[in-house]
């Protein structure tokens, strides 16, 4: 019988055995899982929470937008305003402001501004309660287990605690602080006080909820 009549290896077997071979001894290590996890959760996280401030920010857009159409430009805060009002717009993710031809009467203004400082503080106010409001135990949980169990998990890997902890910095926990810095309130614009009798009622701020 000729050596050829034979049944024959299949190169296609072949390299698919060795396929699926190469891909178990470069399976994802868990150490990497975990790494992924955590970035997973966080982006996420940090996603509902720039949702959540956003939704609030409702009422401080419609008074940035009274303003720019009572005024002419970017300087005329400084009839009613202590210092400048422009970093509001991108903070309170407001839409490009859109100047007036002619000024409103100071009258105007001045109420217009004071409904504007107390908007903000509103937000400030319901942003606060809303981050002092939430769980953040879940995510920390995951934070500490990665702190806990990662240079462990990749030192198995690499059979090198020093190679392990290369380039390693441990993940902060979450906290109100943290997220008030990633997150922040708004700064309340400071009201130029006028003379007068009706000076004190048109700056005053409500101190509603």
């Amino acid at each position: 019988m000729d050596e050829t009549d034979g049944p024959q290896p299949t190169w296609n077997t072949d390299i698919e055995t060795e396929v699926k071979e190469m891909m178990g001894l470069f399976d994802t290590p868990a150490f990497a899982r975990r790494g992924q996890d955590l970035e997973l959760t966080l982006r996420r996280f940090h996603n509902r929470c720039c949702k959540a401030r956003s939704g609030l920010l409702d009422m401080v857009q419609v008074r940035l937008r009274q303003w720019s159409r009572a005024v002419t430009g970017p300087d005329a805060w400084s009839s009613v305003f202590t210092a400048p009002i422009e970093p509001l717009w991108l903070l309170a993710e407001a839409e490009p402001p859109r100047w007036a031809d002619t000024p409103a009467t100071m009258r105007r203004l001045r109420i217009i501004a004071g409904d504007l400082v107390a908007a903000v503080a509103r937000f400030n106010r319901r942003w606060q309660r809303s981050l002092d409001r939430l769980n953040l135990e879940p995510v920390n949980t995951i934070i500490e287990d990665y702190n806990r169990y990662y240079l462990l998990e990749k030192e198995c890997v690499l059979g090198s605690a020093r190679l392990a902890a290369r380039h390693f910095q441990p993940v902060p926990l979450l906290s109100t602080t943290s997220l008030l810095h990633d997150h922040p309130p708004l700064p309340v614009p400071e009201l130029r006080f006028s003379a007068g009798a009706n000076a004190s009622r048109l700056f005053t701020t409500p101190d509603n909820p």
